[in-house]
């Protein structure tokens, strides 16, 4: 029994589903997507372009059920078609020629606006970790405490409640992979379940405020509390930064080099791309995730040989400096694409360094000591 949704403005529903900002849809062949959305189980399909019908089918704890206009309100209001949307992307173009190029060529994506509280969760589980991994902790949580829905012989389950996801123990995360951010998802459980704060509240904050609030909860940073303040509490011009943004934004806006701090690059990102700020970094993310970072590596890459090649004095002592182009300190990772290990004497992938722009290995203590014994020895 499947419904057309109405949707009036550019929108690419494969690309908006899969490109990493939510974590319970899965393709099923010909189009079609399943997914919850509350109390939900949608299966969705858009027919071929982005100006194409959409078409959705609805069930629940009994299975199948007719869809009605309720479900057609509930649709748009997650694809957020009550935005604005060509007037966004105009606004957005028309500040810069890279963001232009992505609008025209990902047409149709959209920010989505989810449920906060498993917004929330989700996003806690994002910390270092990749989105299939996600989605297998958001997939893990629903399946142990939510409630099935069904269709076509397919189950998937509602999101836990904060007061059932808190009667989890720390252990029973552990068992389901949860790694180290197994206690921060038991701890923000009960905290919201405690204090009985309902989530939705946050959006008459301002973005500010509602950003100071989130950050109060274990395990949510800058960064995750953008995340679900763009995704669920319409602050659109909320930015979030990871390691691919900031390098992308490096690249393109601050000239290569050592890349700005995060909250710079916020604060950059507000004043240059206005109040929709978070629709453009959701197009830069798509198109990082579209290409696979090989453009950002490329370019970063690029940018450290020829430094490397033209400055090779500069990297005499590279095993006591701070690395100039992402800022780590001695001893640590260099966050750069095709960078790692050039500076700060990196070792991980010295064998994808050129060897002649390769620092010089150092002898291990053991065979310096040998070396100098054997000096003195001579002399």
């Amino acid at each position: 029994m499947t419904r057309q949704l109405k949707i009036q403005q550019p929108f690419n529903l494969a690309l908006t589903l899969t490109m990493g900002q939510a974590f319970r849809w899965r393709p099923l062949g010909d189009g079609w997507f399943s997914g919850v959305i509350g109390e939900n189980l949608i299966h969705i399909r858009q027919t071929d372009g982005v100006d194409d019908p959409v078409t959705y089918r609805i069930g629940g704890p009994e299975g199948e059920r007719p869809a009605n206009g309720k479900d057609d309100q509930m649709l748009m209001r997650y694809f957020r078609e009550d935005d604005d949307v060509v007037g966004i992307y105009g606004n957005i173009s028309s500040r810069d020629e890279h963001i232009a190029r992505l609008v025209k060529q990902y047409r149709g994506m959209r920010v989505l606006r989810q449920e906060p509280w498993e917004c929330l969760v989700s996003y806690i589980c994002s910390a270092t970790n990749s989105i299939e991994r996600i989605s297998e902790c958001v997939a893990a949580l629903s399946t142990e405490l939510g409630e099935p829905l069904t269709m076509d012989d397919k189950t998937l389950f509602t999101f836990p409640t904060p007061e059932r996801l808190a009667d989890l123990t720390e252990e029973r995360l552990w068992e389901l992979k949860f790694g180290f951010r197994a206690p921060r998802v038991i701890a923000v459980a009960n905290r919201v379940a405690d204090t009985g704060i309902n989530l939705t509240n946050f959006k008459r904050m301002s973005y500010q405020n509602a950003k100071a609030r989130l950050m109060q909860y274990d395990g949510i940073g800058p960064k995750i509390a953008d995340c679900i303040a763009l995704m669920s509490l319409d602050k659109l011009q909320a930015f979030p930064v990871d390691t691919h943004i900031r390098r992308l934004v490096n690249d393109w806006w601050f000239g290569g080099g050592k890349p700005p701090s995060n909250e710079r690059i916020v604060r950059w990102a507000q004043n240059y791309f206005g109040p929709y700020a978070g629709y453009a970094g959701q197009f830069i993310f798509c198109d990082r995730a579209q290409s696979g970072n090989r453009t950002e590596s490329n370019i970063s890459w690029r940018n450290i040989r020829n430094a490397a090649k033209g400055e090779s004095r500069k990297f005499e002592d590279h095993r006591a400096r701070e690395c100039p182009f992402c800022g780590a300190p001695p001893g640590r990772h260099c966050k750069t694409p095709g960078g790692h290990y050039l500076l700060q004497g990196h070792k991980d992938r010295r064998s994808q360094i050129p060897r002649a722009i390769r620092p010089a290995r150092r002898r291990s203590r053991a065979r310096r000591t040998i070396s100098t014994a054997r000096r003195r020895r001579s002399s």
